[in-house]
């Protein structure tokens, strides 16, 4: 098993649109985090190099439910670091896993039938990103709902 991911997705909707809700707080906080989750951004320097922090909070009964039979925190904060960024059509970016590093890339490209995205999520171990894949593809229909708002 691969510690790599690949999710694709084409969107109906001007690149302007897709980068902005990609790079702006009040654009990732329309979307950002699985169902049952809320994200408040905190900080975002969106250039290589630069950090976007922000808090995720499960907001839903049953996520509430399942955060606390299972021991885990209802609220979590992370701290990513950007490390590659090409308007408006790729930005790559590090964050903590754990005690590892988790390495996300998403890459626009304009055809015919719209925007298609590419996200890829490395890891160090494979393990690592089965959840982070599930936890994006949730995310993914939020962005998708968002666009169609």
């Amino acid at each position: 098993m691969s510690g790599r991911q690949v999710v694709e997705r084409i969107w109906r909707a001007p690149i302007s649109l897709i980068w902005e809700l990609w790079t702006t707080a009040e654009g990732l906080s329309s979307w950002w985090g699985p169902k049952g989750f809320a994200v408040e951004v905190e900080t975002m320097d969106l250039q290589v190099g630069g950090a976007f922090t922000y808090t995720m909070r499960a907001t839903s009964p049953e996520v509430l439910a399942s955060m606390a039979e299972s021991g885990r925190p209802t609220s979590f904060s992370v701290t990513a670091t950007y490390t590659a960024m090409d308007p408006p059509r790729k930005l790559a970016y590090s964050s903590p896993f754990g005690d590892e590093m988790l390495s996300t890339s998403v890459e626009f490209s304009e055809v015919s039938e719209g925007v298609k995205m590419v996200l890829v999520i490395d890891a160090s171990k494979p393990e690592m990103t089965g959840g982070a894949t599930k936890g994006w593809k949730s995310a993914l229909d939020r962005f998708g709902e968002r666009l169609n708002a």
